[in-house]
């Protein structure tokens, strides 16, 4: 079944805003490391997520910006379908120029931040690669790239 990029960046984004949780994978060169974050997205498929710059994934970051991102909490759809997206990118702390709009982008997910926001920092992630995986579009664990 062949489904039209167009219709395949519609799906994946629909399944972003039905999902709160990603696992951020990072390394410091020598070892990898999966963190679950909450997210917020950008239709450009950018992600955001607030963290403590002390966490080990934080700290990875600061030393290598290449991370995967996997965000499969709804994974499954009502009649059993698999789906998810995985995603390689460049992960960076939010500049003190773009913090404000990007901020109130998490916050419109995610009212809590505003308790979290004297200890923790908020990081974007510019994907370079973004995967669908929707077993009811595509077929069995066949993925499409939409980005």
């Amino acid at each position: 079944m062949t489904v039209p990029k167009r219709n395949s960046r519609r799906a994946a984004l629909a399944f972003l805003a039905k999902n709160r949780l990603m696992t951020v994978g990072t390394t410091d060169i020598k070892r990898p490391w999966g963190a679950t974050v909450f997210f917020a997205y950008e239709r450009t498929f950018n992600l955001l997520f607030f963290s403590r710059p002390d966490t080990k994934h934080c700290r990875h970051i600061k030393k290598n910006p290449n991370v995967s991102a996997v965000i499969n909490h709804e994974w499954r759809d009502r009649k059993g379908n698999i789906r998810g997206l995985q995603i390689a990118g460049r992960a960076f702390r939010v500049s003190q120029r773009d913090h404000a709009k990007q901020y109130r982008l998490f916050r419109s997910r995610f009212a809590w931040a505003d308790e979290f926001a004297a200890d923790h920092v908020l990081y974007g992630i510019r994907p370079r690669e973004v995967w669908y995986i929707d077993e009811k579009l595509f077929g069995h664990f066949f993925r499409v790239r939409v980005l």
